[in-house]
This record gives C-alpha cells, structure tokens and sequence, in this order.
C-alpha cells in the first residue's frame, strides 16, 4: 500500500542559494507525486515567495531570537493543527526552535538537513540537534556524513547522504563524427548573446572566482589560444558570486549569468567546464554545476576536494586537479579537447552516474525511502505495545 505523507520544511536563511534550491525542487516533487508540502520560513526570503507562487502552503517566520519564545508557540500550534508526519529542518538557526517544537509535538520523522560540510563542533546545542531532537541526518556529501558520524557517534541507520537531485535533460550523447547539429546551433546562439564571431568554442567556469582566479583564467585562456584559437573561457554564474572583471583586459574571458531560462542552450555549448572550489570552504556537497555538465555529457575537470569526490573519478568521469596547483589547468583542458575518443567513456560513465544517484527522480526516492523505514519502525513498535499484557 502506497503512503502518502505531510512534510513540513522549516528554513531561516532569506538567501536564496543552493540550499533554498533544494528545498523548493524537493518539495515540488514530493508535491507532483502526492505528497503534502508546506515551508516555514522567513516572509521575506525568496524560498518563501518562490514557494507561494508554486502553490505550496507556506507560513512566515522570521527565527530571529528576540522572537523566539513566541515563534516557539505559533511552531507548536502549526505543527499541532497540521500533523505533519515529517519536519525537516534546514540549518541551525531554524532547527533549534522547529525540531524541539515538533519534539513537543510528537511529529513522527524529524530530519536534520545539513547542506554545506563546513566543520560542526561538539558542543551541547549541537548535541541537541543532532542527538536529541532529530530521528536522522540528511548530508549532500559523503564526506559530511563521514564528519558528523565521528562528532556525534552517529549510526549508519541515523544518517543518509542524499546530494541534490537535478532534472535530467532528454538527450543522447553524440559520439566525435556524427551529428552535433544542437551543440553548434547552441554554441552560435551563445556567441550572439557575447557578440562574438561564428565558430568560436566555449570552455565553460563555475564555481567562486575570486580576484587569483581571475588571473590565473587569463593565464589560462592565453596559453590555450596557441593551440586553440576558437576557444574562450566562459564564467558562468551570479554577478554577485563572482569577482568583477575588465572583459577588455581579458578578451577572451567572458562572464555570463546562468539561468534556469538558459541553462539547457548553455551545458550543450560546451567543449568542457571547469569547476573552482571556494577557498575560504573546501568542504562541501556535489554542486549543480558539474551534475548538470555531467547530465549534459560536458567533461568536467574538477578539485580534488571533499564532495567533488563524491562523483569525480580521475580518468573514470572526468578529471580533477590540485586545487593549490591551479597551474596544471591548460594541460588537462588541452587533453580532454585533443583527444574526443577518449574523454567519451568518460563523459558516458559520469552520465550515468548522474542519472543512478544525481537526479531528482534517485533523490525523491532515496527520501521517500527513509520516510518508510521511520513508518515501518513506528508501526512495528505500535503492533508490539497492542499485544504486550497489561497486568491487573
């Protein structure tokens, strides 16, 4: 019998990253296949707006301390008049209040969500969250996993690593010698959109760029002309993420904004990306950016870093480099463009892969999994109390 379930997501971030992402991708699909979702969260973030306007029940809640004990109250009343059978909560700030409100409540499944792998200390309120008041840990990395289990002598039935699930686009890969008509129609559309010749390549940049980077793209992108003098490198991204830069000292470095409008157009135009790591954080989840150049069948070159180890295998689906030796770059770029026949088993394997544990379709289903193991041990524990014999 199929179960069907009320799922509450609390966040107190009015940021919208790929944490709010997440969130907001999850719960649409969990709401496409059935499922009940609402959002608790700031009434002036964008997962709060974004999630009204995609039809979700939301309730506005600021977090901030110097409300605390009333928003404790109004909590416990949602949870008390919804009856969720699950509440997730994203981080620590909204996790102290809603996991021991919905502690109080008796919600069934409650979930810690912990989305970056920055390093969690040991300390009493932490003990709490992840101890205490939650039945399970969610990470985006195995190494997060790994991390947290050690802190808090966590069980392989308490915490799950479940990364965040992408759409995965319908197509083929096309192998060197036969019809590339969408890369080329993809790649003309975005030299128009730079205002570029026809027939110039793209080599695509994701990641935190900041000021070093920059330099060392433009090192990058001189080198690689030599040998390849239709390739420009492309940052993609939010203005706000990335270092400004002056396009006329650097010709061949572009930056352009990433939308979920141009994205598709965007992947396929690629000869391959790069992924940089943010300095001041080595430790993190799989981003978006390389599962969907993956799902795309662009080949990744990426740091040798917690998370991106997850799903970058050197030689196997993709290639990765020292990220403190950023040097090596052009020659790792110069072998994936010079020799196709070897990168396509590679950009073959990292599609599936993407497709077996990466898309949203895996992720929704790892959850919904989870949810039903936490079903089952209720109901095996309800069944054991119906038949135990009260003595008179």
């Amino acid at each position: 019998m199929k179960s069907f379930y009320k799922i509450i997501h609390t966040s107190s971030r009015i940021l919208w990253g790929n944490r709010e992402e997440r969130i907001l991708c999850e719960s649409l699909w969990m709401k496409e296949n059935g499922h009940q979702v609402a959002v608790v969260a700031p009434g002036n973030s964008p997962l709060f707006e974004n999630a009204k306007q995609n039809g979700l029940q939301v309730y506005p809640m600021s977090f901030k301390s110097l409300v605390r004990i009333g928003e404790y109250a109004q909590l416990k009343q949602i949870f008390a008049g919804e009856h969720p059978f699950v509440v997730n909560a994203h981080g620590r700030g909204d996790a102290k209040l809603a996991l021991k409100a919905a502690q109080t409540t008796g919600v069934p499944c409650r979930i810690m969500s912990r989305h970056n792998g920055e390093r969690v200390k040991n300390t009493w309120p932490n003990k709490k969250i992840y101890k205490t008041r939650c039945h399970y840990v969610f990470t985006t990395s195995k190494d997060s996993t790994a991390h947290l289990k050690q802190i808090f002598s966590l069980s392989d039935m308490q915490i799950f690593s479940i990364p965040d699930g992408i759409v995965m686009p319908d197509i083929a890969a096309a192998p060197e010698g036969t019809d590339r008509t969408a890369q080329t129609a993809a790649r003309q559309e975005l030299a128009n959109t730079l205002e570029l010749e026809t027939g110039v390549r793209f080599i695509g940049i994701f990641g935190k760029i900041d000021p070093q980077d920059i330099q060392q793209l433009c090192r990058t992108a001189d080198q690689l002309s030599r040998h390849f003098p239709c390739h420009h490198l492309l940052i993609a991204g939010t203005h706000e993420n990335q270092y400004p830069m002056d396009e006329k000292a650097a010709p061949r470095v572009h930056m352009l904004p990433l939308t979920k409008e141009n994205d598709a157009g965007f992947y396929q135009a690629l000869d391959c990306c790069v992924y940089f790591p943010n300095p001041q954080n080595f430790y993190q989840g799989v981003p978006w950016e390389v599962t969907k150049a993956m799902a795309y069948f662009c080949p990744v070159i990426g740091p040798d870093t917690p998370g991106i180890r997850d799903i970058l295998i050197n030689y196997k689906t993709g290639r990765v480099f020292n990220p403190g030796q950023p040097g090596s770059l052009p020659g790792i770029i110069r072998w994936i463009l010079n020799t196709p026949r070897a990168v396509q088993p590679l950009v073959q394997a990292a599609q599936d892969l993407v497709k077996k544990h990466y898309a949203m379709d895996a992720m929704g289903k790892d959850i919904l999994r989870i949810y039903r193991l936490r079903q089952a041990k209720i109901d095996r524990q309800f069944q054991t109390s119906a038949y135990e014999i009260t003595p008179v």
